[in-house]
């Protein structure tokens, strides 16, 4: 499905046709795997075009990440080396363009509106600004910590008051580095 014809029936449907959305949404994806698939066929066959479909599969970049991993996985314990150093380059790339979204992120300072939904949680915490979901979300996908380590450093920082969480996103932007605000909690765990 080319990207017009797609756009042209997503535009056809109202907010409240959910289930044809996401049926449209899951043909899309299914047409593009389906082309992902080809190219990863094509380029681990011993034929002439082996080296366009790799050329097509590097140029996919991030999206060929899960039909690459799934590739990777099905394969005998010789693995086509070329098939990791694309998935490779693949996650480099998703994970550059993420990162890039989120520390410019970093200084909008707007508040994060709350879903209506949330209102009828017993324990509705305090709204977030941007800048400080995208630096939770930067320590996440920057900083090896275990998830538990992750959500409690990360509960610890919201709650700070703003001029806290300030003064740690500028501290991460000079530095680089996330402030370990808590001792070891997997530690405490056993």
């Amino acid at each position: 499905m080319i990207r017009e014809i797609f756009e042209q029936r997503l535009a056809a449907l109202s907010p409240r046709q959910e289930a044809e959305t996401t049926a449209l949404v899951e043909e899309y994806v299914k047409d593009v795997r389906e082309v992902q698939n080809t190219a990863v066929r094509y380029a681990t066959a011993p034929t002439p075009d082996a080296f366009r479909a790799l050329s097509l599969i590097a140029r996919l970049g991030e999206t060929a990440v899960e039909t690459l991993a799934g590739t990777i996985a099905a394969q005998d314990p010789v693995l086509d080396t070329w098939l990791l150093f694309e998935l490779a380059k693949g996650v480099a790339f998703a994970e550059t363009a993420a990162t890039g979204r989120l520390r410019a992120a970093l200084s909008d300072t707007r508040m994060v509106p709350q879903p209506p939904e949330m209102r009828y949680l017993e324990e509705v915490g305090p709204p977030y600004r941007v800048c400080d979901e995208a630096y939770v979300a930067l320590r996440r996908i920057l900083n090896p910590e275990s998830f538990l380590q992750h959500l409690m450093e990360s509960r610890h920082f919201l709650s700070l008051p703003d001029t806290g969480k300030n003064h740690e996103i500028e501290s991460w932007l000079q530095t680089s580095s996330f402030t370990r605000f808590l001792g070891d909690v997997d530690e405490e765990e056993k």
